[in-house]
């Protein structure tokens, strides 16, 4: 004689209380922790991209800036050499002297406008590495958080084929670990 009120056998998926049912409960969360360290490590990645990019750019600027910078040096440096060679030619013709002297006051005048432009451009192209740096050290950040919370995805799901629960709160750890560094990332934007 079978009745309704018999007991459910002990490895039923639902059973009340114990074992079974404390197992069930952080398997549950798995998926749930999966997704959310998959969506961190997708924003991290963008993040990464972005940063990779502009350090790019940045790098690209700068070398334009110096490439100026070296430009004006040249130009200040053939223009010293000129001084040179009219100082030589006022020695050499002393009739030719007061017309050579005005020919070197006006060189004179643009090697200090070069000198100035080489200041301008040498802080400008240090401004623009700085920046360069900058956003290689953001993501630099950015591709270890990545790296860190792939880790905890990968963690996560052999945790849950796997029904290990302490690789659940180590894929946890590196999702927090991860979320910390992403913030670290975008606090060097400050």
């Amino acid at each position: 004689m079978s009745t309704e009120t018999e007991k459910a056998p002990a490895d039923a998926p639902h059973s009340s209380f114990g074992e079974a049912s404390s197992r069930r409960h952080w398997l549950d969360h798995v998926p749930r922790t999966t997704a959310v360290l998959a969506i961190v490590a997708a924003v991290s990645s963008g993040q990464y991209a972005n940063q990779f990019s502009r350090t790019i750019l940045a790098q690209a600027e700068a070398s334009d800036q110096w490439s100026f910078y070296q430009a004006k040096s040249i130009k200040r440096h053939l223009v010293n050499s000129q001084i040179e060679m009219l100082q030589a030619l006022s020695k050499t013709r002393p009739e030719a002297a007061p017309e050579l002297a005005k020919l070197e006051e006006s060189d004179r005048g643009m090697v200090r406008k070069y000198e100035t432009e080489l200041a301008a451009a040498k802080v400008t192209a240090d401004a623009m590495v700085a920046d360069k740096d900058k956003h290689q050290k953001q993501g630099d950040r950015f591709q270890l958080a990545f790296i860190i919370l792939q880790a905890g995805v990968v963690l996560s799901t052999i945790a849950a084929s796997a029904k290990r629960k302490e690789l659940w709160f180590l894929a946890i750890a590196c999702g927090l670990l991860g979320l910390v560094v992403v913030l670290d990332g975008y606090l060097l934007w400050k």
